[in-house]
């Protein structure tokens, strides 16, 4: 998955992706997005296959976290990103994790 150059938060980047096969069985991607100034948020896409069973693009489904507190962003910089996600079969869920930039950001 590469940046979309029509997408401003895209701009820095497509990162670090969680992946997890859906209940449909399609395989989905949940990458970090960052815009200008290391603004992060979490995307979904799902993975395009060609007849071959080889991935040949995705398809963006859009945000699923982002931050909107004002908790969550700092002066330098805001966002969450590092997902990671796992299906809980007794809550019969999927469960995101993501690292939340801290409030001093980076060390």
């Amino acid at each position: 998955m590469e940046p979309s150059a029509d997408d401003p938060r895209e701009a820095e980047g497509v990162l670090n992706p969680a992946s997890a096969r859906g209940p449909d069985g399609d395989l989905y991607l949940f990458p970090r997005m960052v815009a200008k100034g290391n603004f992060s948020r979490i995307d979904r896409a799902r993975v395009i296959f060609d007849k071959g069973g080889k991935p040949s693009g995705v398809e963006r489904l859009g945000v699923v976290l982002e931050p909107d507190e004002g908790w969550e962003q700092n002066s330098v910089t805001a966002g969450v990103e590092d997902p990671r996600i796992v299906f809980m079969a007794g809550l019969k869920a999927y469960v995101m994790t993501a690292r939340l930039v801290p409030e001093s950001g980076w060390p």
